[in-house]
């Protein structure tokens, strides 16, 4: 099996799906806008800087689930799909995504992004095999907590090895994994080919001093 794995936000994406339904929601005044701006902000410049705690992030981020409850989150995520993802969808990825596809490799979407997002904008594109962030969830509703490990650094990297492992791959050969973030890096070093897609400052520095390809699209 030759497997290439997508991060989402940033790699496919022309900006971060979970801050920009934060974002959508304060602009649309369906959640207080001076305490979800200053945290979104805050959690945002945590993940650029490789320091977030995703515990902490997804309390956050899924409280805007639990506040809007879930017939009114499913109508909203329809009109957000439409107005606010469509726009971001680079299509220089998507011409790279088509490729790999035309040569019969299987493509897994992998997020740190919260799968009630991730599951959505993965069907969008088409993929068939999606991890992202799992909520947990009690009687019907979301608790604000994680269910599992969080697909993040080394959890990103411990929930594609066991996706991997439950589709029969015993290992990373003929594997390519296509990010932005330093915080992909477990995941990064132990694919077969690491290609960098319009990276942060750190990740660059990274690729280039590893020699991993860079891929910078408009």
């Amino acid at each position: 099996m030759k497997l290439t794995i997508f991060d989402l936000d940033n790699t496919i994406l022309k900006g971060d799906s979970d801050y920009s339904w934060i974002e959508f929601l304060i602009n649309n005044n369906h959640v207080d806008g001076d305490f979800y701006r200053n945290k979104n902000d805050y959690f945002y410049d945590q993940y650029v800087e490789g320091k977030l705690d995703i515990h902490e992030y997804c309390e956050f981020a899924l409280s805007t689930f639990i506040v809007l409850g879930k017939e009114k989150a499913e109508k909203l995520l329809d009109i957000f799909m439409k107005e606010i993802i469509e726009p971001m969808i680079n299509i220089y990825i998507l011409r790279i995504l088509h490729k790999h596809y035309e040569a019969g490799d299987t493509l897994l979407l992998a997020s740190a992004t919260n799968s009630i997002l991730v599951n959505r904008i993965g069907a969008r594109l088409e993929f068939k095999n999606i991890i992202g962030t799992d909520p947990e969830v009690k009687d019907g509703s979301i608790t604000g907590k994680i269910l599992g490990d969080p697909a993040i650094g080394d959890g990103k990297l411990k929930k594609v090895v066991s996706w991997m492992r439950d589709n029969g791959k015993l290992d990373f050969s003929e594997t390519t994994f296509y990010s932005d973030s330093i915080n992909d890096l477990p995941l990064l070093e132990s694919v077969e080919k690491p290609i960098a897609v319009n990276p942060d400052d750190r990740l660059r520095k990274t690729s280039v001093l590893r020699g991993w390809e860079i891929v910078d699209l408009t």
